[in-house]
C-alpha cells in the first residue's frame, strides 16, 4: 500500500483502553464496562479518587460526553456497517449490535487487546444473558502497520455504506504516523461504494496540577504520548479535501475540547 514503511505501534495504550472502560464504569455509561475493568486498575484509579474525586469525576464525565457526541454522529450517517479502529474495551461494537444485529460491526486493535476482549465479550454473554451477534467481528489489526483493506474484505460488504471510525487513536500518532492512516484509510474506503472516516482532535491537554500529573504517568510510566495534528476545524477541513475527500463535516464541544469531524470519501 505505501511501501514498507514501518510505525511503531504501541501495546502500552491497552493502559489507556482499560482506564477508558473504568471512566465508563463510573459514569455508568452502559452495563457493560464493568467487565472490563481489572481488579488492578479498579485499586490504582479507587486510590487517585481518594486524593482527587471531583477532578477525577469531571475527567470521566469528558471521556464519556466525548463518546456520546461520536455516536450522534455515526447514527446521523446512516452507516451500514462500521469499522473501528483501535477499539481498545469500547462497548460500542456491543451496544450497537444489541440494537441491532443486522449492522456490521468489526472492532481492531492490538491481538493483546482483541484477545482479552473475546474472554470478556463471552463472560458477558453467559452474565447478561445475551446472544452475540454474528455480525459483531473482532480482529487483530495494527491500524499503522497492517493494511486494512488486505486485513478486513473478508469481513466487508463492498455495496454496504461503510463508516470508519477512530476514537482517541490519532492523538498517538505522530505526524508521519497519521498520514499514514489516513492513508490506510483512503485505500479501504476507495473499494466500497460509499464510506466516510469519522474522527475527533483534541484542543486541550489536561488541565491543573492534577492534570499534569496524570499526563506524566502517562508519558513516563505507561510509555504513551499525545499529538495535536490541526489548529482549528478549518485546518481539518482543508486537510480532507485536499487528500481528495468530497465533504468534511465537524462540530466542535466545549464540554470535552474536541473537534468531532466526519470526512466522506465518496
Amino acid at each position: 500500500m505505501r511501501g514498507n514503511y514501518k510505525m511503531k505501534g504501541n501495546e502500552k495504550i491497552a493502559f489507556t483502553a482499560e482506564a477508558v472502560a473504568f471512566m465508563r464504569a463510573r459514569e455508568n455509561s452502559d452495563k457493560f464496562s464493568k467487565y472490563f475493568v481489572s481488579p488492578k486498575i479498579e485499586h490504582k484509579f479507587k486510590l487517585v479518587s481518594r486524593f482527587i474525586p471531583a477532578y477525577l469525576d469531571k475527567i470521566s464525565h469528558k471521556r464519556v460526553v466525548l463518546s456520546n457526541d461520536i455516536d450522534r454522529f455515526i447514527k446521523t450517517y446512516e452507516p451500514e456497517q462500521i469499522i473501528e479502529l483501535a477499539c481498545g474495551y469500547s462497548t460500542r461494537g456491543l451496544v450497537f449490535t444489541q440494537r441491532d444485529p443486522k449492522l456490521v460491526y468489526v472492532e481492531t486493535d492490538f491481538s493483546s487487546v482483541i484477545s482479552r476482549k473475546r474472554k470478556i465479550l463471552r463472560e458477558i454473554e453467559t452474565s447478561e444473558g445475551i446472544n452475540l451477534s454474528k455480525n459483531h467481528h473482532l480482529v487483530a489489526v495494527d491500524a499503522i502497520n497492517s493494511d486494512l483493506y488486505d486485513s478486513l474484505h473478508g469481513l466487508i460488504n463492498k455495496k454496504k455504506r461503510t463508516l470508519i471510525v477512530a476514537e482517541t487513536l490519532t492523538s498517538y500518532l505522530n505526524s508521519a504516523e497519521h498520514d499514514f492512516l489516513v492513508g490506510n484509510i483512503e485505500h479501504l474506503l476507495e473499494r466500497v461504494e460509499e464510506g466516510a472516516y469519522l474522527s475527533h482532535e483534541g484542543m486541550k491537554m489536561l488541565p491543573g496540577l492534577f492534570g499534569k500529573l496524570l499526563l506524566f504517568y502517562r508519558n513516563k510510566v505507561a510509555k504513551t504520548r499525545s499529538y495535536r495534528h490541526f489548529d482549528d476545524a478549518q485546518g481539518i477541513k482543508d486537510y480532507f479535501l485536499n487528500r481528495g475527500f468530497v465533504g468534511v463535516k465537524t462540530s466542535e464541544s466545549q464540554v470535552t475540547s474536541n473537534i468531532i469531524y466526519l470526512a466522506k470519501r465518496k
